[in-house]
């Protein structure tokens, strides 16, 4: 079991993201010493309810727990205020008060959009976080960043709100299909892209074979892995919780991964989106903040070694580029990027030509 202190200081929410292989089948424990007391809901996903869910809730209950089941469908559609009000009306009929909590059991979706629901409800309730796929756990459900989506965009609508705890089971990734897999390992190579150069070497060797076999082992390499990308993110939050400088270089590939996802109407996934959305910064990076050219390819050999795109799909670039306009960092025509100066080195660009990103679109567009 390895123990990752968030600690945001002078404040009263700090937490802990507990990596227990198996956890899950201890989960009673966890949720009594975090919310003693507590009525809970745990929230998932049909799937996730399917493989894990009713047998932890039923579990529960004969750990003496009082806590209900509510399901959202799969997908990035779940991530919008219908949704939102749906499991908030759910909760007022079941008799949720300011003394429940939620438990936030699935990827990054089920994360968002439970958090954002807990912080919400009565102004306010504690929510746990269990991911359930690789996103989730080094990305999604650390740092307290819920939210929904809108017709203009992707996460435009949400609330900062700390978990009261983060438990990460690797074993669940047995079940996880092999693009999902993938899907989570680009956050990770996006940790090792702004704050660590070794876990880039760690991934491009030792650990590189975890992702060429499809038959995923969870052992002692992939919790490290899992350990390694969940202690940058904390100690990021820790030292920016609200975005306002250092928090920023999480966003690393996520300005043009976000408007790629609303472009290919979320068919492309997340990660998949980010991955393509590094590949650019390295070549913008390039243009930049002087990143030498050979690293820029380095980072883009890693990328495809390891299985993730580096060219846009097929859409129209104009689409990309109107998604890309209700960006939450554009400033009039440009954009502000994160990019690298070295490989392991992040830093903010505020002036990224909008004409750029669409040559960069134009050239790397597969067919």
């Amino acid at each position: 079991m390895k123990v990752i202190p968030v600690n945001l200081p002078g404040q009263d929410h700090s937490y802990e993201i507990v990596l227990d292989p198996g956890g899950r089948q201890r989960l009673g424990e966890y949720l009594s010493e975090v919310l003693p007391g507590r009525r809970l809901w745990l929230v998932t996903d049909t799937l996730v309810a399917r493989l894990y869910g009713h047998d932890i809730v039923t579990r529960l209950q004969e750990q003496g727990l009082e806590v209900s089941l509510l399901t959202v469908a799969r997908g990035e559609r779940s991530k919008s205020w219908p949704v939102a009000a749906r499991l908030i009306q759910q909760l007022l009929t079941q008799g949720a008060d300011r003394g429940s909590a939620l438990v936030a059991m699935g990827g990054g979706v089920v994360g968002d959009l439970t958090g954002f629901v807990a912080a919400l409800f009565m102004r306010g309730i504690p929510v746990v976080q269990v991911p359930t796929t690789l996103l989730a756990m080094v990305d999604a459900s650390i740092g307290g960043k819920t939210a929904i989506n809108i017709p203009a965009g992707k996460n435009l609508v949400g609330a900062f709100h700390q978990p009261s705890l983060v438990l990460i089971d690797p074993q669940v990734l047995l079940t996880l299909a092999h693009r999902e897999r993938l899907n989570g390992l680009a956050e990770v190579v996006k940790m090792g892209f702004i704050l660590d150069a070794e876990l880039l070497a760690f991934l491009s060797g030792p650990a590189r074979r975890l992702w060429a076999d499809r038959n995923l082992e969870p052992g002692e390499l992939l919790t490290e892995i899992i350990a390694r990308a969940a202690a940058g993110k904390a100690g990021v939050v820790a030292a920016d919780e609200r975005e306002g400088d250092r928090r920023r270089l999480l966003n690393f590939g996520h300005t043009l991964g976000h408007a790629l996802e609303k472009a290919s109407h979320f068919r492309l996934k997340h990660g998949e989106a980010v991955a393509i959305g590094m590949a650019a910064a390295l070549d913008l990076s390039v243009a930049r903040t002087g990143l030498p050219a050979a690293a820029a390819q380095e980072g883009k050999a890693l990328l495809t070694g390891l299985g993730l795109p580096v060219q846009a799909p097929p859409l129209p670039p104009a689409e990309v580029l109107q998604a890309l306009m209700v960006d939450k960092k554009k400033q009039g025509q440009r954009m502000v990027f994160v990019l690298l100066r070295r490989l392991g080195e992040a830093v903010v660009h505020p002036e990224v030509p909008l004409d750029m990103v669409a040559a960069w679109l134009e050239k790397n567009r597969g067919t």
